[in-house]
């Protein structure tokens, strides 16, 4: 079986069960951590902003969250901001 479908097939199990244990931090965690597999970020960030609403001082949570924000905002940074094409890119 593909790897990203066993992980889709795991996702799918665990939001099952979040149905009936919405604040269960453990399982949202695992299911971020899917998401992270899955490259799908946004997702990722969604579990781990909401384990941090239940478990405010969850250090695990807080430290992967900053680091999909990081991993996000490196993603989108636009190359063509600057408009000076003439510059030099080695000096700053």
């Amino acid at each position: 079986m593909d790897q990203s479908k066993e992980i889709k097939k795991q996702i799918k199990e665990i939001t099952q069960k979040l149905e009936q244990q919405p604040s269960d931090t453990d399982l949202l965690s695992q299911r971020a951590k899917l998401y992270e597999k899955l490259q799908d970020f946004g997702k990722a960030l969604n579990d781990y902003n909401q384990v941090l609403r239940i478990e405010p001082g969850n250090m695990k949570a807080g430290a992967k969250a900053e680091m999909i924000k990081e991993t996000l905002q490196y993603q989108n940074i636009d190359i063509y901001a600057d408009t000076n094409l003439y510059k030099d890119p080695w000096e700053e």
